[in-house]
């Protein structure tokens, strides 16, 4: 049993993490841990980890699993910077780094230990952990444990054996997304069916939300770059499909002045810690990645998430998009679509469905690599559980009866027993069925918001005053025009840029040229309507692109005529009224310069000193002692005892410049 107090909880809210009270969704689930287990469905940003961490400070005991190795480290560092005993155990350790924290958290040295579930394919290992006791089981990003989910991952399949193996210890699930079929899923692989649900809202206000029709793959690379420009020196993540795609761009940015680190599945482990470290105490803004970055990333001041390419499921797009504004403060996730990326996501469909003979020959495998070793969950390390169709053969092999529900125990050893592929037919009908309202998103005209919020059977307000359809902002389908047309402006582009030394896309971008084709200007002042055209270049070459497009409308009689502009809709340019504190204010900037300097001393992410918002805060509030520090959202007394003394003399210097100014 989890004993809480809330006010206790309340209490250490304040006095090691800074914060006046709980969050949406928080409270409730310490309260329903008192007498019962528990699912929390709560969006990025509602501090779930507080569910486990609060009862870890008053109890002790607590394993947390989590799929996240890289993250491990980040997150026990952010927990010793306040005080909490916390460590982790994963394959990044030495074996006796790995065995001396294993007996501090069993001789109860330390409070809370982060694992990853391969860890419990260890029975001396688990059976360690159920002498010690183990008062709360933590299943992070639960969504993992579902073939229904996004993101399912094998591993976590054994977690409801290793739970009674503990001895059903009180359980919390915890992830970002889950639709209740998901859910249904989760409980039933950890056994605890009749747990408590806390469900929060997975609204989030402050993501402005749009989606952009860019085809052609060089015009989104372009706009990428331009996105990224308006956007200089903030946080952002840009996500890609595939690795070549991500190191493309990552090369392309860092070209156009906007230095960029790649992060895929593909790079070595140390390369990927270093840059989700980096990424994390402010030495790296932008980090452009496969799917295989940001789950568990807890950096709260990331400003943007652009999508190079379509996710085939809302719930990954929105929990991708939902690591933007974990601060509360305004951020952008933009959605960048064509026509191709349909096609590809149903590539990703056909190979994550195998047929009977890839499912066949998944089984015999399993036999052979079970026959090979001794019946433990170790042997399955011997079979390749990243391959496609993989998690779709388990899931049909499971409801063939061949497998333990629960675990990868196999229930025959005949190679040529009858399998059932239902399963993998419904699974298909459903991925497909995500990915259509996957495009609804990406080509509806009316709120984005809205369908966001009805995928996960919430009912949404009238309008959200947060996504470009609602602002008036929506984009419209990219217009036809004559590809002959097109294609000549190209090289004359090219003759320009050949002349004058420069790459084609610095004289004219493809989204200009598009537009040229498109309205075919007949004069200059129509020319300077055009995206992208400005005095310099129609006093450059503007009459060249008008007499081009005479040109070959002299040479098309027949050409359809050409498409007139739309009137320009009103804008609304922002969700929420302008921070009081703008973020080139000396004072603020001064601040973020100290606090980059002291999280490097301390060898902690910056936002571990302070948030931007709470820097901010300061500004506003301007304390001048200890005890008006106190009444600062997001500062505590171990924080005060910190960096107080810091603070305060930065302020009154910066108040003392004023004056004097």
């Amino acid at each position: 049993m989890i004993s809480t107090g809330l006010d206790n909880y309340r209490r250490t809210l304040k006095e090691v993490f800074g914060y006046p009270d709980f969050r949406t969704g928080q409270e409730e689930v310490l309260t329903r841990l008192t007498d019962r287990d528990v699912m929390a469905v709560m969006p990025t940003g509602l501090g779930k980890s507080l569910c486990y961490v609060l009862p870890a400070i008053s109890k002790g005991r607590t394993v947390v699993v989590s799929p996240l190795i890289a993250l491990m480290r980040d997150q026990v560092q952010s927990l010793k910077a306040v005080g909490v005993r916390a460590t982790f155990i994963n394959s990044s350790l030495t074996r006796s780094a790995q065995n001396a924290n294993y007996l501090d958290f069993i001789e109860g040295r330390t409070d809370l230990l982060y694992v990853a579930p391969e860890r419990f394919a260890n029975t001396r290992f688990v059976e360690g952990l159920r002498k010690a006791g183990v008062k709360l089981l933590a299943i992070d990003e639960a969504h993992c444990l579902s073939e229904w989910g996004h993101d399912f991952r094998p591993d976590y399949l054994t977690l409801g054996a290793v739970r009674e193996a503990l001895g059903r210890p009180r359980t919390l699930a915890l992830t970002a997304t889950a639709e209740p079929r998901v859910q249904d899923d989760i409980l039933a692989r950890l056994g605890i069916p009749n747990a408590a649900r806390v469900v929060t809202s997975v609204d989030r206000p402050n993501l402005r939300l749009s989606v952009e029709h860019v085809s052609d793959l060089d015009r989104r690379r372009e706009r990428v770059i331009e996105l990224l420009t308006e956007r200089k020196g903030q946080s952002g993540i840009v996500y890609a499909r595939t690795r070549r795609m991500v190191e493309e761009l990552a090369e392309a940015l860092t070209g156009s002045g906007i230095p960029a680190e790649a992060y895929h599945a593909g790079l070595a482990m140390n390369r990927r810690d270093d840059v989700q470290h980096r990424f994390t105490i402010d030495e790296a803004q932008v980090i452009v990645a496969t799917n295989a970055f940001g789950m568990g990333i807890d950096k709260p001041d990331v400003r943007f998430v652009v999508h190079f390419n379509m996710p085939g499921r809302v719930e990954a797009y929105y929990q991708q998009a939902g690591r933007a504004g974990r601060d509360g403060e305004p951020a952008d996730c933009i959605l960048l679509y064509g026509g191709h990326d349909i096609a590809a996501q149903r590539q990703f469909i056909e190979r994550a469905h195998p047929d009977d003979a890839d499912v066949r020959e998944t089984w015999v495998s399993l036999v052979a690599a079970q026959a090979a070793g001794p019946e433990s969950l170790d042997w399955t390390g011997r079979i390749d559980r990243n391959s496609d169709g993989f998690a779709a053969a388990i899931a049909a092999l499971r409801a063939s009866g061949l497998m333990d529900p629960g675990s990868f125990r196999l229930l025959s050893t005949k190679p040529d027993a009858a399998i059932d592929m239902t399963s993998i037919v419904e699974h298909r009908r459903y991925a497909e069925d995500r990915l259509a309202q996957m495009v609804e998103y990406a080509e509806s005209v009316g709120c984005r918001r809205e369908i966001v919020l009805r995928y996960f059977g919430e009912q949404p307000a009238a309008s959200c005053d947060a996504c470009d359809s609602c602002l008036g902002e929506r984009q419209e389908t990219e217009a036809e025009y004559p590809p002959e047309l097109y294609d000549a402006l190209l090289k004359l582009r090219e003759k320009i840029a050949r002349k004058a030394s420069r790459a084609p896309y610095q004289v004219l971008e493809s989204k200009t040229v598009q537009e040229l084709a498109t309205y075919r200007p007949h004069d200059r002042d129509e020319l300077m309507e055009t995206w992208g055209i400005g005095e310099v270049k129609a006093d450059w070459f503007g009459e060249r692109l008008v007499r081009a497009i005479r040109l070959w409308e002299d040479k098309n009689p027949d050409a359809p005529e050409r498409q007139r502009r739309r009137s320009q809709r009103a804008l609304s340019s922002s969700l929420a009224p302008e921070p009081e504190v703008d973020d080139s204010d000396p004072i603020y900037n001064q601040l973020r310069a100290w606090r980059t300097e002291r999280a490097k001393i301390d060898g902690v992410p910056a936002y571990m000193v302070f948030s931007d918002r709470t820097l901010k805060e300061l500004i506003a509030a301007q304390p001048d002692s200890r005890e008006a520090l106190m009444r600062v959202k997001g500062v505590g007394p171990a924080k005060i005892e910190k960096f107080g003394p810091d603070v305060l003399r930065l302020l009154r210097s910066e108040a003392s410049n004023a004056v004097r100014a």
